[in-house]
């Protein structure tokens, strides 16, 4: 006793003993009223709110839709046609009609170079090319007079194909002093300047033909076998475009390096609006398979962290389907591994638990789900409103 006496005299004793004695009180009285007291009672098969009424959750039944499947790989935009415009001619350059960057039709020139003694040697091969005829021409009406040797026509015959072949070569210098575009492009860029001396060989500009423009990526050997010439195709550039064209090539040949296999997607760019050396994601359809389209946000993961959603059979029970992504979009996602006829929980799954009987109100309709903010979502009928399984399509 006088150790209780000595105890209980110090404030601070006496003070944590009564905390103590309440927080024993507060934990026992849990355990004894516990029993008897639920809020809500439950079975196995189905839960009631406190009025006694099956939780409600509202779906729509959904009819699989065919789906084009896609390969996507890394791509990037080439032009068409690449071309360096080469001199054919020694020489200095003299003009440059054409600035860089301009757009070019074919046959205009691009550089000029200079003349020389050129055209005057272009006259004197035309005047001795006349002459040739005229001598063979003579020799071939002493001939039928008996006056002219074979040997000496054989003569002129030689003389007039020299003539002619120094007339074309003289001809071919000087249409070779101006380098004109092969092609409708752009003159991407210039390698010369007015003065400059340029030899055979030699680059004078960079033609670009960039209708269509390329837009050009590889693909796996397991992926290359889906792909059809002619196909459509579209890329998401780096800068949010996107643009559609069709597959025009697949290579024959895996690179040696990666093991993949060039394609290439043409695209119309008449308006030129596209450059080359744009990266992007370019989709190259493989097939055709039936899929669910579904808002994103109803896809939900199991115990096993397996992608799935919840689903009602005819008697209204909760399940639970996995399902593979197959796509996205900005109307929703495109999931497989649903039958073809399925009533998909669009509102209260978080709410529900497998094996779960709940009451649902069906959205109006069947089809697939309206993309993300497309609608609103319909409020729930009233507990008299709500309507009841109906029928074995449900499923």
């Amino acid at each position: 006793m006088n150790v209780f006496a000595t105890f209980w005299r110090q404030r601070n004793y006496r003070v944590a003993a009564i905390i103590a004695l309440l927080a024993l009180l507060w934990l026992l009285s849990g355990l004894v009223f516990s029993d008897g007291q639920s809020p809500a009672s439950e079975n196995g098969d189905s839960r009631v709110t406190a009025a006694g009424e099956l939780l409600r959750v509202q779906a729509k039944r959904l009819r699989a839709r065919p789906y084009t499947t896609r390969v996507q790989v890394n791509s990037r935009t080439e032009p068409n046609r690449s071309v360096r415009l080469r001199a054919e001619l020694d020489g200095a350059i003299v003009a440059l009609p054409v600035e860089e960057g301009r757009a070019v039709r074919q046959g205009e020139v691009i550089c000029e170079i200079e003349a020389e003694d050129r055209p005057e040697n272009l006259v004197r091969a035309k005047a001795a090319l006349h002459k040739a005829e005229l001598d063979y021409q003579g020799a071939q009406r002493l001939k039928k007079k008996g006056l002219q040797s074979n040997t000496d026509l054989a003569g002129r015959e030689v003389a007039l194909a020299d003539a002619r072949a120094e007339f074309k070569r003289v001809q071919v210098a000087v249409d070779n002093l101006k380098i004109r575009a092969p092609f409708d492009g752009v003159v991407n860029s210039r390698a010369v300047e007015l003065g400059d001396f340029i030899r055979r060989g030699e680059e004078c500009a960079t033609l670009l033909d960039l209708d269509p423009i390329l837009v050009v990526g590889e693909v796996s050997e397991a992926q290359v076998g889906g792909l059809t010439i002619g196909g459509p195709a579209s890329a998401q550039l780096q800068g949010g475009q996107t643009v559609r064209g069709r597959l025009r090539y697949i290579s024959r040949q895996a690179d040696e390096l990666t093991r993949a296999f060039r394609v290439e997607v043409a695209v119309e760019n008449s308006s030129a609006a596209l450059r080359a050396g744009l990266s992007g994601r370019l989709a190259l359809p493989t097939g055709e398979i039936l899929a669910h389209r579904i808002n994103a946000s109803l896809l939900t993961l199991d115990d096993r962290g397996d992608l799935g959603v919840r689903i009602l059979d005819a008697g209204n029970r909760v399940g639970f389907a996995n399902v593979e992504l197959f796509g996205d979009a900005d109307e929703g996602v495109w999931v497989g591994g649903l039958p073809p006829r399925v009533t998909l929980i669009t509102v209260g799954q978080e709410y529900v638990s497998v094996g779960e009987v709940v009451s649902v109100a069906f959205e109006p309709g069947e089809g697939d789900l309206p993309a993300p903010g497309e609608a609103a979502v319909e409020v729930l009928p009233a507990a008299s409103e709500v309507v009841s399984p109906d029928g074995g399509d449900a499923q």
